[in-house]
């Protein structure tokens, strides 16, 4: 019997991590610059989670209160998870001018780091491990590809004022470069990101000023519910437009299956909670580190032809 007990405790040990005569689960921390309600993060979450289930280790979730409109927020939130002193940390970077030094702080310290979600280009900067993400400038170079092969010809982009954070204006101008017809702008203030109605007007504010326009594209999830109700409201109009959007929310995937949206980027997500957490685990248990700087995981396209497999999917 205590041969057994012997065996089962080392064999725990190689699995869990035993030191010093207790069990030592690793903590990984991840902070970043959107609220855990908000739709996108839910999924993000959820693998970050499943991750910790899966791998025998803690994990935490630190958001901000309104998405993206604090970055100094999020950097408190940094500061609070490094002097947790936590085994690793797992953090956005959206906006580098602001947080760049706090992560770097991190590393520093001897806390391994991952980015996640945005600031693929930060990784040497700060001394990160490596990038889990996408890459904006080709998430909207593929949004640009789906309306050229549906023969669009002139597209509003509703997104964010230039120069109001870098990762958008990736997405507008990856979107610009590549499109084949012309394109207009629907700004939206960075103020307004989390009101639906404002992203509604200034949206039918565009549309209403140029009725050459044949295609509405999305730069993320903060605007699908907005202009999904502005093609409600256009009726036949609406109808006979493209529609399509970065980002995969319940309100895309609604609004796929009923064939009012013509595409939705999926970042798939799920895989930037997952994948941090296993390059973590790797790094702190076994001193495996990542052979390439950047992972990325998306983005792929759902359309109303692949919706229904994409919502049977656990994440």
């Amino acid at each position: 019997m205590i041969k057994k007990l012997a065996f089962v405790t080392i064999l725990l040990a190689l699995v869990f991590g035993f030191e010093g005569g207790a069990f030592a689960k690793p903590t990984f921390i991840m902070v970043t610059h959107s609220p855990a309600s908000d739709t996108y993060w839910a999924s993000v979450i959820k693998g970050l989670e499943q991750a910790g289930v899966d791998l025998g280790v803690k994990v935490q979730y630190r958001g901000i209160e309104n998405n993206l409109n604090d970055p100094n927020q999020q950097r408190r939130n940094l500061e609070a998870a490094i002097a947790a002193k936590p085994d690793g940390v797992i953090v956005s970077d959206p906006t580098p001018a602001s947080l760049n030094a706090t992560i770097k702080k991190a590393a520093d310290a001897g806390i391994p780091v991952i980015i996640v979600n945005q600031g693929g280009d930060q990784v040497a900067n700060v001394g990160a491990l490596a990038f889990v993400g996408d890459d904006p400038g080709k998430q909207g170079a593929m949004g640009a590809a789906q309306f050229n092969a549906l023969g669009s010809k002139h597209a509003l982009i509703i997104t964010a004022p230039i120069g109001a954070l870098s990762f958008l204006d990736a997405r507008t101008n990856g979107f610009k470069k590549a499109f084949a017809g012309t394109s207009a702008l629907a700004e939206i203030p960075m103020t307004d990101f989390n009101n639906s109605n404002r992203i509604k007007t200034i949206t039918e504010s565009q549309l209403q000023k140029d009725p050459s326009i044949d295609a509405v594209f999305s730069i993320g999830g903060c605007c699908i519910a907005a202009m999904t109700q502005v093609r409600a409201d256009l009726g036949d109009r609406g109808k006979e437009m493209h529609w399509g959007t970065i980002d995969v929310t319940a309100a895309a995937t609604t609004s796929l299956k009923a064939r009012e949206l013509d595409f939705a980027l999926d970042a798939q997500q799920y895989a930037q909670g997952y994948y941090p957490v296993v390059m973590l685990a790797l790094y702190v248990r076994q001193a495996i580190q990542p052979a390439e700087p950047v992972l990325i995981t998306g983005p792929i396209v759902i359309t109303p032809n692949n919706v229904n497999r994409f919502a049977a999917s656990s994440r």
